[in-house]
């Protein structure tokens, strides 16, 4: 009965100072553009958490909003004319202005 009691006090001090229990944030979403010249396609592949990638193409002066990124914590490579190679390509965090 004590525990009960002093869970329910420590459960009631938390809800009265607003804070709320840590959850992991939702997806985002990040602006993609590819600043290649004429001719040049850009392909951009995502690193998303631990053991998920996409492989997006943009084709030059192309911008869109790629969905479903921890921004901040996933990474990307970008290759033109084909797809970085994962082993060796630079990577590079995503963040929320503008990836290219």
């Amino acid at each position: 009965m004590r525990r009960a009691y002093i869970a329910a006090v420590a459960s009631l001090a938390v809800l009265a100072t607003g804070a709320a229990p840590a959850a992991h944030a939702a997806p985002g979403t990040a602006p993609f553009g590819c600043d290649a010249r004429h001719g040049v396609t850009c392909f951009f592949k995502l690193f998303l958490g631990p053991r998920s990638t996409r492989i997006v193409q943009l084709k030059p002066r192309m911008k869109v909003n790629i969905p479903g990124v921890d921004i901040g914590k996933d990474e990307y490579c970008v290759g033109a004319n084909e797809p970085p190679v994962s082993k060796t390509c630079e990577r590079i965090v995503i963040n929320e202005t503008y990836n290219h």
